[in-house]
């Protein structure tokens, strides 16, 4: 075990490495200072015979340990050497480079959060950037970005801190706690009813078109990622359904989904699939795998040609307005494996409330029963009761409260019971 050895005016912690002693020379400190430098030598020295990963209190005292002390246990191989960190731009480029698991479109959302931080921050060395200056650059980006946005580009900048702090370039990550703005902005959440969508499908200028927003409307399908990859060989006829390959979930280990033909769907899949011209690899050839190309600008253009205000989001709102119909009718664990999210994921950003959800609402009380009064004795000695109809596909809970205050069987010689 390492000891400490108290002197007039330093002190020192001993300790055995490989059978050979070590001093650290801690020069005047408190003994709680000294007892916890030696502990956690103790530790680190038995983490290191065992060939164990350094724990988290360890890792944290190394973190703040000076130059000279943490240079002591680097000589002794006790840990890594520090790397010194380089410029805030060096690094993201680096890091951006390494990050080969992601797509070409995460890639770039990456480099745009890199510009704007150099564009506040400048390209300073890494470890000069504040937890204060983080704070402040999450205030400037609501400035210059919706909400959502904000949000999500701190949500990188932590992800960049974060993996420098890893490779231990810095001994904190400065945007630990930084939250600004908030994920989701239900002003830009729009139900794209299938009146609009006829409407818009009508002004497609081709097949190709109508295919696109009938696979992102009635399929449920990311555009242009998913799509752009849809092949003739994924579309299984027999089974009436297709395989979907998502880049975006990909790195989840869910590379593909299997989603049904839906029956308003299926039209739209014949014209394609029986015309003549063309080859038969993609299902949409204008697209041929490109997963990045840009549909927004022309399909803004086709729903202003079908004289419809452009909702936010476009192609977004036709794929939330799909999980927001297929919830009415399936299970959402059924849903979200058709559409590839999750339900935390479906009630965060896709769910929507619907004019028709306010309308079936208002008119609950009529479905749910009526009062009709019923003579049950004869004329001198009359007495009223109720009969509660039951909606069709009523749920357990409203039966249940039907028949918590009816009578089971009519009024005889004995009194009438509850029924539950």
């Amino acid at each position: 075990m390492a000891s400490i050895e108290y002197r007039a005016r330093s002190t020192r912690v001993i300790a055995y490495i490989n059978k050979e002693k070590q001093t650290f020379p801690l020069g005047r400190v408190t003994n709680k200072t000294a007892e916890r430098f030696a502990n956690n030598i103790d530790t680190l020295l038995h983490e290191h015979r065992c060939n164990l990963p350094i724990s988290r209190d360890v890792s944290n005292w190394l973190a703040d340990l000076d130059e000279s002390l943490y240079g002591l246990l680097a000589e002794r191989e006790l840990v890594e050497p520090r790397v010194k960190a380089g410029t805030l731009g060096t690094f993201i480029n680096g890091y951006i480079a390494g990050r080969s698991d992601v797509t070409e479109r995460r890639l770039a959302k990456l480099r745009n959060a890199k510009g704007r931080m150099i564009e506040f921050f400048g390209d300073v060395k890494l470890d000069t950037v504040t937890p204060g200056a983080a704070d402040d650059y999450g205030r400037w980006l609501l400035k210059q970005l919706a909400s959502a946005t904000a949000q999500k580009e701190c949500q990188i900048a932590a992800q960049f801190f974060r993996h420098a702090y890893r490779k231990r370039l810095i001994e904190k990550n400065p945007f630990e706690g930084v939250a600004v703005g908030k994920a989701t902005n239900d002003d830009r959440r729009v139900f794209v009813s299938r009146e609009v969508t006829q409407r818009v499908l009508d002004k497609c200028p081709d097949w190709q078109w109508r295919l696109v927003v009938a696979l992102a409307r009635y399929g449920g399908l990311r555009c242009p990622s998913e799509i752009a990859l849809l092949k003739w060989s994924d579309i299984h006829w027999d089974a009436e359904r297709f395989t979907v390959t998502s880049p975006k979930t990909k790195r989840y280990g869910k590379a593909t989904r299997v989603v049904p033909i839906f029956p308003e769907l299926r039209p739209y899949l014949d014209e394609a699939y029986f015309r003549d011209d063309g080859d038969k690899s993609w299902v949409v050839p204008m697209l041929a795998g490109n997963a990045d190309k840009n549909l927004g600008t022309r399909f803004r253009k086709i729903i202003r040609r079908a004289g419809v205000e452009v909702w936010p989001k476009p192609f977004q709102n036709c794929r939330s307005s799909r999980q927001t119909e297929l919830e009415q009718q399936y299970p959402t664990y059924v849903v979200c494996a058709w559409l590839g999210n999750t339900p935390t994921v479906a009630h965060k950003h896709y769910l929507t409330v619907t004019d028709d959800h306010f309308a079936a609402a208002a008119e609950t009380g009529d479905k749910l029963g009526t009062q009709t009064p019923v003579v049950t004795r004869g004329d001198s000695q009359k007495e009223t009761r109720t009969i509660q109809k039951v909606r069709e596909n009523a749920s357990f809970s409203e039966v249940v409260a039907i028949l918590e205050n009816a009578l089971v069987a009519e009024e005889g010689l004995e009194p009438p019971t509850r029924g539950l």
